[in-house]
């Protein structure tokens, strides 16, 4: 069989393949358990088909990616700080943004408001997990494989990696804790995007310009409250500015021939929990619920 193979060829990082004189292929994966030593075979059968550093690199490089396949199999058996880390901490997280941040602003619409925060829950966990996972893989585990081989010592060394993998987390824990503080102490997540679909030149906004809304400001006796001359987003993403909170008087304006601007005999007081907004035409003032307000545009 070893004398039929024509060439050896990596196709990526845990898979090769064995061509045969006659054209057929035969591959290689990870999903073989200990697939290295396959590589090792065919090696000791054939050094002819790859030179040596070729031949080392790459059984390096099978061996530590087995190594990393059987050690997710046992990667959340800490599960009282896997608990604590995925369920117990984003509700603590969760529950403390919403005490601490509607004691400053209002939140009109709770369940975008939680669901944003779930969101940015499962980014700093997911983030977190990813990172140091490559991060004690990539310079603990493998740098520990690559220094044993010369030894031929490729068993690992289970208590060691159980002590990292705990310690891992724990510190892991601390970092997500200090995620989500900033998270709360900087209002993040009230913070959102809008995409301006057509110019919009009275608020010298154009066509594709992204910009920042700041949904703490979206109140009008509270500690971000809105004030006359905000650009606001209300509604389903509608753009206006403010030109009278509620209890002030406003009017609607018309140009005459001469250019004065005049103002009409329909004269109304703003109502309660409202305020008069001028939209982008310049022409049309509503009147704008609280409830209905989204946020303020940022300069």
């Amino acid at each position: 069989m070893m004398e039929s193979i024509d060439s050896v060829s990596i196709v990526c990082w845990s898979i090769f393949y064995c061509k045969l004189k006659d054209g057929s292929k035969y591959y290689f994966s990870s999903s073989l358990e200990r697939v290295d030593y396959v590589w090792e075979g065919i090696y000791a059968a054939r050094p002819d088909l790859f030179l040596k550093h070729e031949y080392d690199e790459y059984r390096l490089q099978l061996i530590q990616y087995d190594h990393h396949q059987k050690r997710k199999e046992w990667f959340f058996r800490h599960k009282m700080i896997d608990l604590f880390n995925w369920i117990v901490v984003p509700f603590i997280f969760v529950s403390s943004a919403y005490i601490v941040q509607t004691e400053v602003f209002q939140i009109h619409n709770r369940g975008m408001y939680f669901f944003r925060l779930g969101m940015y829950s499962f980014l700093v966990l997911f983030v977190c997990t990813f990172i140091y996972s490559f991060v004690v893989k990539k310079f603990i585990f493998d740098k520990r494989v690559k220094f044993s081989l010369p030894g031929e010592e490729k068993i690992r060394n289970l208590e060691f990696e159980g002590v990292v993998v705990h310690r891992t987390k724990i510190f892991q824990l601390f970092t997500i804790l200090l995620l989500f503080g900033g998270i709360i102490k900087s209002d993040l997540n009230m913070f959102s995007i809008t995409k301006i679909h057509e110019n919009v030149s009275s608020f010298k906004f154009k066509k594709g310009q992204t910009l920042i809304v700041d949904n703490r400001f979206n109140c009008l006796d509270c500690s971000h409250a809105l004030q006359e001359g905000d650009i606001i987003l209300f509604g389903k993403g509608t753009l206006g500015e403010i030109i009278a909170r509620e209890g002030e008087l406003v009017a609607q304006f018309y140009e005459d021939k001469t250019g004065r601007h005049i103002a009409s005999e329909s004269v109304i007081d703003v109502p309660l929990d409202h305020v008069a907004v001028k939209l982008a035409n310049q022409k049309e003032v509503v009147m704008v619920r609280e409830t209905d307000l989204l946020g303020k545009i940022q300069n």
